[in-house]
């Protein structure tokens, strides 16, 4: 097969995050199964126009502000270049309309949507437009095939007005540590690792944290993450009187961040809005439990009480208690850091990558 793939990021975008990491993983095996994989993205300061990354052609122009328009104009010029079989579009910013641009068998990937938690995090216009766009998608897209990484996403679509008959869905892979990795011992310390976005629940973990420092001072939090947050976490960590109690580690390497989710005692995720939630599962791999927001996409990836804790949405007092919990009970902790890495080994980016090209596979044939 010949694909063309649209996403407004590929992974070595400074901005990047899961959902860039989640194409790489499934389209570099894609492609390392004989397919030719075109990339088209947006472009950033020092980047090429056109590499290949990780077997994936990666075509780069514009940026987040005219990327529709910029695949609306370059769509046809690669179309003629490679003759795609069938187009693949990550929906996770702004609709990009590509049944409006061409006939090709599509098939759209779906994260999570932001539905009204979208005017959480932006300002009132951005917010109204992407509200608008997402309400909008089922007209658009009505011949479309959509792939979701989560049955919580899988029923967000359902509620937005797509037939549930055109909805698969394909679990995010885990990529386990690397040979030679050894996991530290447990540290006196919990991490939350994102980016530092305010739906990303950054004040609800700290406000947490700081509910639970109040019985156990001399415990410390580790944030890694990079985002538009984080030049203002020093500002709020003082006004919360937490500077001493928290460690900004910003953005870490990969070895840097397998060594902090495996020593931490667990990991906070108290995110507002995920599709499914990559580091649990990163998380799980290393032995490591999760406290999370009860909230589509973590519900999934969390088994309440088994592999991990759920607390209500941006309730940072139940965060806390959860801590607690874990915290003062090291039977409980083990039996959930045991179940959940037995739940992590049930994923995988190849099972995730053979399951797409299946997709991709079906669409282009039934439409051809």
């Amino acid at each position: 097969m010949r694909i063309l793939a649209v996403n407004y990021r590929d992974r070595l975008h400074p901005s990047a995050g899961g959902a860039e990491r989640h194409f790489h993983q499934i389209f570099s095996r894609i492609a390392a199964n004989g397919h030719k994989v075109v990339l088209l993205t947006t472009a950033f300061e020092g980047a090429k126009e056109r590499e290949e990354v990780d077997g994936i052609l990666v075509v780069r122009s514009g940026g987040d502000l005219t990327f529709q328009l910029t695949v609306a104009k370059l769509l046809p010029k690669l179309d003629a270049e490679f003759s795609f079989d069938v187009l693949y579009e990550d929906l996770n910013k702004l609709p990009l309309f590509l049944p409006k641009l061409s006939k090709k068998p599509h098939l759209v990937q779906i994260h999570h949507l932001w539905r009204r938690s979208i005017f959480a995090e932006a300002s009132f216009p951005v917010a109204l437009g992407v509200y608008l766009f997402e309400r909008a998608v089922p007209f658009f897209y009505s011949r479309s095939e959509f792939v979701a990484v989560s049955p919580s996403s899988a029923r967000e679509l359902e509620e937005l007005g797509v037939s549930r008959s055109r909805i698969s869905v394909v679990y995010n892979g885990a990529s386990g540590a690397p040979e030679g990795f050894e996991c530290p011992k447990k540290g006196d310390y919990f991490v939350w690792l994102s980016r530092v976005h305010r739906y990303k629940g950054i004040l609800t973990a700290l406000e947490a944290f700081k509910l639970f420092l109040a019985k156990r001072p001399g415990v410390r939090l580790k944030i890694a993450g990079s985002g538009p947050l984080l030049p203002k976490l020093p500002k709020i960590l003082a006004r919360l009187g937490l500077e001493k109690s928290v460690d900004i580690e910003g953005y870490v390497t990969a070895e840097r961040k397998l060594a902090l989710l495996a020593g931490a005692k667990a990991l906070l995720q108290t995110s507002e809005k995920e599709g499914w939630g990559l580091t649990v599962i990163e998380a799980a791999e290393l032995g490591t439990t999760t406290i999370a927001s009860a909230v589509p996409g973590l519900v999934d990836s969390v088994i309440d009480g088994v592999t991990g804790l759920l607390f209500p949405v941006r309730n940072a007092g139940a965060c806390a208690e959860c801590m607690e919990r874990l915290y003062a009970n090291a039977d409980l902790r083990e039996r959930l850091e045991t179940a959940a890495r037995k739940h992590a080994a049930e994923f995988s980016w190849d099972r995730a990558a053979r399951e797409t090209e299946a997709l991709l596979r079906r669409i282009a044939g039934e439409r051809r």
